[in-house]
């Protein structure tokens, strides 16, 4: 197995794109399948520079739908019309994020759903792409896990009015990549909303007893400044010491972790995390 990051915040080479988005490429039992596509079709545009086969996609699977994670969805379907496309059927509700006195659309909108309609598998809480490859939600919503930002709301259809978004769009993958599911398994999320620790608890109760081999993804600890947190430095100790003590043997940190939140976790982890940057390639 063999996961690809196509794009993210950084990049690894200045030959290579980088932008406010996520996109992984994931090969795994002889096929080609897609873990969000990034903010713009650039993530087409580096897989092409690294030779990967992006016209050669089973599924692709969007975490949540915030633009950072699906906005070059047109580039890859055009690539690959018949693509199957995972989401949470929760990912149908408009969602908007406060900015100043204005709002602004965060993820893709009704035409979206209805462009792909035949593409789309949307689930509630669980769905499986594969044997071994799993789409899971969080199961455990520990109040103080998950993460602060609250600027993500819906509007009312009895009294248009904004109430809070409880994230029922964001999922995450749990991939087996041996054979034998003992081995262990891999957490791949997308900006981590709902909480590193709640997701975490999700899995240890689905999967009891298998080990960890690596959690991956942005852990949402920043917005649009990668210097600066958008949640207390509490908030990221804790959340880096439910890593800890889940027993991961890698973290593997990018996108909307930010340069501050990577530091402070490294503080907690050591050599147990890593950044992963645009271009860069994990095997197991």
């Amino acid at each position: 197995m063999r996961i690809i990051c196509l794009i993210e915040n950084t990049s690894v080479n200045d030959k290579l794109y980088y932008e406010e988005g996520l996109s992984l490429f994931v090969e795994y039992g002889g096929k080609n399948y897609l873990i969000d596509t990034g903010l713009t079709g650039r993530a087409v545009d580096n897989a092409r520079r690294m030779r990967l086969p992006i016209d050669d996609i089973s599924a692709v699977f969007l975490t949540h739908n915030h633009i950072a994670h699906t906005g070059g969805m047109e580039q890859v379907m055009r690539l690959n019309p018949k693509a199957e496309i995972y989401i949470r059927a929760g990912a149908k509700e408009d969602v908007f994020r406060k900015n100043g006195l204005f709002k602004s659309p965060v993820g893709q909108g009704k035409g979206f759903f209805k462009k792909y309609a035949n593409n789309l598998i949307l689930f509630n809480n669980f769905s499986e792409v594969c044997e071994g490859f799993y789409l899971a939600s969080c199961e455990d919503f520990e109040e103080k896990a998950i993460n602060p930002d609250r600027s993500y709301y819906t509007i009312s259809e009895e009294d248009k009015k904004p109430q809070p978004f409880d994230f029922s769009d964001e999922s995450f993958a749990v991939i087996f990549p041996k054979k034998r599911k003992a081995e262990g398994l891999i957490l791949i999320g997308g900006c981590f909303h709902c909480g590193a620790e709640n997701m975490l608890e999700t899995v240890s109760r689905r999967w009891y007893g298998i080990p960890i081999l690596a959690v991956i993804g942005g852990f949402h600890f920043s917005s649009t400044n990668p210097k600066a947190l958008n949640c207390s430095a509490d908030y990221v100790t804790a959340q880096s010491r439910a890593l800890k003590l889940s027993g991961a043997e890698k973290i593997y940190a990018c996108h909307c972790t930010g340069f501050r939140g990577f530091d402070l976790m490294d503080e907690m982890l050591g050599d147990r995390i890593m950044y992963l940057g645009g271009g860069e390639a994990l095997e197991f």
